[in-house]
């Protein structure tokens, strides 16, 4: 049997032997020579980010520039820093909830950690109150990335005397990142500034007809004939979009620390998913029945689909012609059939088959989602593997053009409308549309503002923000939009 060793003579001889090593490194360099190497090592060594990076983040998912500090502890980004100190400077010179002052704003550690990790930008509020909001918008919003730079922090007549204000440079572009990560319709739709609450956008209409002629021989040869060039024009009007929240207790910066991430990524996702809404399902009828979204009730009047019409209206209301009751299971041959819908054979306008096929999109509710998969002809995203592709949420190719899988499109009845009986709406509903049928426009990105409200011990936080979209049509009527088509009354398994 083989010898047993005691783990307190197994210790003492551990002990013996660093000792002993310890007694090796004294002797061949001396304690202060080995005190020496070691400061001479150490800048390369933290100079080294990849160590840094994981020290760092050994506490948690926070910025490398925040190391050290009680808000890297907490797992804090940069983002995060300048969205709190946002808050804080929005709580400046409000009366605290026990009565005892007002709110300082930003702590003195906050301060200068915001200022020691944020590019942010000064602006003066009377510049705000003075030039256009787009050309405000535009001229901080100027980085490679296209994203949003800036944010507009309550700069008007009710923050008189605040004065100028360090608005962050980053938070508002992983504000205005997150609809581009997490949404999967509104960004694949081009987006313009508009520099006026309403802007009008030329449309093509008929094209000029090429005429073939004779040669010119004589001096006093008679003028071709001429043709005209159709046009028309959308107009785009600028909606107004709040998230507003309250929020019980102190805001002091402490205790809202935890809860600053939570409150942004919460903030990206809700303004992601009701973008796509927008497009999507946008009805102006606010009535006791015809709503789209609400077939039985009259709408709230603050419902976002109000604002304008979008994508699937065009085919169920206004040309009624681009819509299929398909009375059935989604069928491939059914799929491909949509793009006959969309040729505009008056205009020459055939936007069912784009020269680019990624410029057709298919829209459907997960459930026929989930269904249009199981159709063995199909190209799942599981077969042609991860592509590289601007479209989130792909789940396969209709011929040679993204399905996309969307919960801003939901279950309806059979004529396509949304009731407000949930056990009414069993059946699916498929989208297709040219994406460069339609425009989003920008008259406000961000703004956000706080607000204490002592006598319910809240704070108000309110995200708004401005826009508009566009429908082309070469009549000027929505009932001759041709660049999309549905099918509604899709059974389900």
């Amino acid at each position: 049997m083989a010898d047993h060793i005691t783990l307190d003579a197994l210790a003492a001889e551990i002990r013996q032997r660093m000792d002993a090593t310890d007694s090796k490194i004294n002797d061949a360099i001396g304690d202060d020579a080995l005190v020496t190497k070691i400061k001479d090592a150490l800048p390369d060594i933290l100079d080294d980010d990849e160590l840094k990076r994981k020290l760092t983040f050994a506490a948690g998912e926070s910025d490398p520039k925040l190391g050290g500090t009680k808000y890297g502890r907490a797992g804090m980004s940069v983002a995060d820093i300048e969205y709190l100190h946002d808050l804080q400077s929005g709580l400046k010179g409000q009366r605290k909830v026990d009565g005892a002052g007002v709110y300082a704003g930003p702590s003195e550690d906050l301060d200068k950690v915001f200022r020691g990790v944020s590019e942010a930008k000064r602006i003066d509020s009377s510049v705000a109150q003075a030039q256009d909001l787009a050309d405000i918008d535009r001229l901080f919003r100027n980085d490679p990335s296209g994203h949003a730079r800036t944010i507009r922090a309550a700069m008007d007549t009710a923050e008189s005397g605040f004065g100028q204000q360090l608005v962050g440079a980053q938070y508002v572009a992983e504000l205005w990142d997150a609809p581009r990560r997490l949404g999967r319709v509104a960004p694949l739709i081009e987006s313009f500034e508009m520099t006026a609450p309403t802007a009008y956008l030329p449309v093509e209409a008929a094209l000029p007809e090429m005429l073939f002629v004779a040669e010119s021989t004589a001096n006093n040869s008679s003028n071709y004939d001429t043709v005209k060039t159709g046009s028309n024009r959308v107009q785009v009007d600028a909606k107004k979009f709040v998230i507003h929240q309250m929020w019980s207790g102190e805001m002091e910066e402490d205790s809202i620390i935890a809860f600053v991430p939570f409150l942004r990524r919460q903030a990206g996702s809700s303004i992601a998913h009701y973008l796509d809404s927008l497009v999507v399902n946008g009805d102006t009828t606010n009535a006791g029945t015809g709503n789209i979204n609400l077939d039985d009730a009259d709408p709230a009047d603050t419902k976002h689909y109000l604002a304008y019409d979008g994508i699937r209206h065009a085919s169920i209301v206004d040309a009624t012609g681009q819509h299929v009751n398909q009375a059935g299971p989604e069928t491939l041959k059914a799929l491909l059939a949509m793009r006959t819908l969309m040729i505009d054979s008056t205009y020459l306008m055939d936007w069912g088959h784009p020269v680019s096929p990624d410029d057709l999109v298919y829209l459907c509710d997960p459930f026929t989602g989930d269904d249009i998969a199981n159709i063995d002809e199909v190209l799942t995203a599981d077969k042609y593997g991860a592509a590289a592709t601007i479209f989130n949420g792909e789940l396969a190719k209709v011929g040679r053009h993204p399905l996309i899988s969307t919960i801003a499109l939901a279950k309806a009845e059979a004529d396509g409308k949304v009731s407000n009986t949930g056990s009414n709406n069993t059946k699916g509903q498929v989208v297709a549309f040219n994406r460069r049928g339609c425009v989003l426009g920008w008259r406000r990105m961000v703004q956000l503002e706080t607000e204490r409200l002592p006598a319910t011990d809240q704070t108000r936080i309110v995200y708004s923000l401005r826009n508009g979209f566009g429908r082309f049509t070469p009549t000027g009527a929505a009932s001759g939009i041709k660049w999309t088509a549905a099918h509604r009354n899709i059974t389900l398994p």
